[in-house]
């Protein structure tokens, strides 16, 4: 007799999700029975709802904004890197305890690492100070970067960031949106949400060059806001973040079923 696994994604909101996608595919790969729903939390009902799935006999969670801080304070066996991060995108429950990982960094890490994208001795810019920030910097910084610069509207939450993180290998660098570069970025990462949402995404003067390489954690099936403006800026190699998206869930797949599914999946099969 099979047995279906049941999981979820769990935010607010949450319609647009590509995780049941995703994890459908990987199921079909490795020959799981798994059921993966896209379910609308409220912050507000974040302990409760989640109790609720889990006494219901859902076997994991996947969790994304504006959830992933309320997950790392909910989880009481957490991982190095939800530690590292203070936020969560993978919960589970082993006997009583709610365990909690955070796969965002190292799914990031794997696409760049497929991409041939180098980050050793490279400097790094990320623009936006915000949860998708924080959940990528240790990874990024486990990869010994140059330097990394964190680029903000809003200078002193940046400082909070960098100072969150000042223990790590180095000090993070901070830039105001409206300065001149004088250095010469390697590897752009944008965290904003700016474009995506229709918004203005202000970026410092000589950001880019064509030598530089532009990744953005949002994605499209067409070219995002910020890939367009990096190629009018002479950018030649740019890329969204559908690989970091279908690698994060790789990971978590493998944590909750003990399995490692294949991530080579076209953009075309999931938007």
């Amino acid at each position: 007799m099979s047995f279906t696994k049941k999981f979820a994604v769990i935010g607010q909101p949450i319609e647009h999700s590509l995780s049941p996608k995703i994890h459908k595919i990987f199921a079909e790969q490795l020959g799981l029975e798994i059921s993966y729903e896209a379910i609308c939390i409220e912050p507000n009902e974040f302990e409760s709802s989640v109790r609720k799935l889990f006494e219901d006999g859902y076997y994991g969670l996947n969790v994304t904004l504006p959830l992933k801080e309320l997950a790392f304070e909910y989880a009481n066996q957490l991982s190095e890197q939800s530690n590292l991060c203070r936020s969560v995108n993978t919960l589970w429950k082993e006997g009583s305890y709610i365990c909690a990982d955070s796969t965002d960094g190292k799914g990031l890490i794997q696409d760049l690492n497929n991409k041939e994208i180098e980050i050793n001795n490279k400097e790094i810019v990320i623009l936006g100070a915000g949860g998708s920030a924080k959940a990528i910097i240790p990874s990024l910084m486990k990869e010994n970067p140059k330097r990394i610069t964190l680029g903000n509207r809003t200078i002193s939450k940046a400082e909070m960031l960098a100072t969150e993180y000042a223990h790590l290998n180095s000090a993070i660098n901070i830039i105001p949106m409206s300065i001149d570069l004088d250095f010469q970025p390697d590897l752009v990462i944008n965290t904003t949400s700016a474009g995506v949402l229709d918004q203005d995404l202000e970026i410092p003067n000589n950001l880019f060059t064509k030598e530089t390489y532009a990744y953005d954690l949002s994605y499209s099936k067409s070219e995002t806001p910020f890939i367009q403006m990096a190629k009018n800026l002479g950018v030649k190699k740019a890329h969204d973040g559908i690989g970091m998206l279908i690698n994060q869930a790789a990971l978590s797949f493998a944590i909750w079923n003990k399995l490692i599914p294949q991530t080579g999946i076209s953009k075309s099969e999931i938007l």
